[in-house]
């Protein structure tokens, strides 16, 4: 069985402005299962690391600055958890000093090894993604805290609020069809309108809270993920021709099969298509969704924007209850998916590169 390339996955940021040695670096790291972006001045580096990076390879002396003065920047961009090796060919005591003080992952010398390069890298992926995890960790416990908090409150205030609210409803439609007996008049008519219309987002609202505060019952049955993003993009189709948005779907040839209650998720997979074409709202762009086997018996689901992206603070708390950063939001909508899909076995998972990448990971259907 053929071993897994130790740095699979990962993306390292290789500056440096001798070629031969940049091409060298990124064969043997590629050759590992890494993506390699290169830059051979500080500023080029800065621009690329703001996407975020796992691992990056400085060199020491740069065209426009010093690796030493890099560092510091270059750990503070994307999620903050980026780890940097300086690369040097002249060591001295004072700059290994300065590279520990502005918190290098290593100091290798020129010329090394590549097994113990790519032993040092591999070393500085691991404490990546301990870090990661630890935040993500972190993360769940804190939705997990807000969930027991509210969710009984949640419940029991819904119940109380449905109840007054159906019976305004129902008074406020007698009282339009009074209206509209003795008159057309648009100025009484008008605000009895107004009124339905918020009454109606008050229902939705009270909807989502008991969606929120108790768990789903799923009816789980074997379902083609195929022909549900087919019915998806279907259903939004007056939506993207209105907003001028392209939306295209990247399917495999044959069925893949999902084991899932297929209502629940294609209620998902709208919400954060929807979420996608708002991103593009302003400036337009292209949405695309994929489908592809995922690793250790998922089916991936893939939605792609090439909008401005979410802010690293935002992303952080992205599936947290009651967060929002729409005016009208209720901040339960990504909180429910991620349930949702959770109930399922599966996982949800976000990036921000060149735009926005939900990924839906969910668990494969087994049998014929």
């Amino acid at each position: 069985m053929p071993t897994r390339p130790q740095l699979q996955n990962a993306h390292v940021l290789l500056v440096d402005d001798h070629d031969d040695l940049a091409e060298n670096l990124t064969e043997i790291l590629e050759e590992e299962g890494a993506r390699v972006t290169r830059a051979s001045r500080a500023s080029e580096a800065i621009a690329f690391a703001q996407a975020g990076f796992d691992v990056a390879l400085v060199d020491i002396r740069l065209p426009d600055a010093t690796g030493l003065s890099l560092l510091p920047l270059l750990k503070q961009s994307g999620d903050g958890f980026g780890e940097v090796l300086l690369i040097t060919g002249s060591s001295s005591l004072d700059d290994a000093i300065e590279a520990v003080g502005h918190d290098a992952y290593a100091y290798v010398l020129k010329p090394f090894d590549p097994f113990d390069l790519l032993a040092t890298v591999g070393r500085a992926l691991e404490k990546v993604r301990l870090q990661r995890e630890s935040r993500e960790l972190e993360r769940r416990a804190r939705i997990a805290e807000k969930l027991a908090a509210v969710g009984t409150l949640s419940a029991g205030l819904a119940h109380e609020i449905r109840n007054p609210l159906n019976a305004a409803s129902l008074q406020l439609q007698l009282l339009e069809r009074r209206i509209k007996r003795m008159t057309e008049d648009p100025k009484l008519l008008d605000p009895v309108e107004l009124v339905q219309s918020e009454l109606g987002r008050l229902s939705l609202l009270v909807e989502d809270f008991l969606r929120f505060a108790r768990p789903a019952d799923l009816y789980r049955r074997r379902f083609d993920a195929n022909t549900m993003v087919a019915n998806v993009v279907e259903l939004l189709k007056p939506e993207l021709a209105r907003k001028q948005i392209e939306l295209r779907i990247d399917l495999p040839p044959g069925p893949l099969h999902v084991d899932g209650d297929r209502d629940k998720l294609q209620q998902v997979v709208l919400n954060v298509v929807r979420n996608a074409i708002e991103a593009l709202e302003v400036d337009g762009g292209n949405i695309v969704v994929s489908l592809a086997w995922g690793e250790d018996g998922m089916v991936r689901l893939r939605v792609a924007d090439d909008g401005p992206g979410i802010p690293n603070e935002i992303l952080l708390r992205i599936f947290e209850p009651f967060f929002s950063t729409k005016p009208m939001g209720t901040g339960l909508g990504m909180a429910i998916c991620h349930s949702l899909v959770q109930q399922h076995g599966g996982a949800m998972l976000v990036r921000c590169r060149q735009g926005t990448e939900v990924d839906i990971l969910l668990p494969a259907a087994t049998g014929d």
